[in-house]
């Protein structure tokens, strides 16, 4: 189990910055999602994110 924060701010004229914090409830369990990828999801979910914004979803 964990806790995820999503930050988003603007930042410059056109851009936005934005932040993911993860909390898990141990390190065991942050260990596990490391072994399955977790960092990398965050990326795809984050491109995938962008991609509906630009077709106006």
């Amino acid at each position: 189990m964990f806790t995820a924060k999503v930050e988003m701010a603007p930042h410059g004229e056109n851009g936005t910055r934005y932040r993911a914090t993860v909390i898990h409830a141990d390190e065991a369990g942050c260990r596990t999602h490391a072994a399955m990828g977790f960092e990398a999801g965050w990326g795809v979910a984050l491109d995938q994110l962008v991609a509906m914004v630009k077709r106006g979803i």
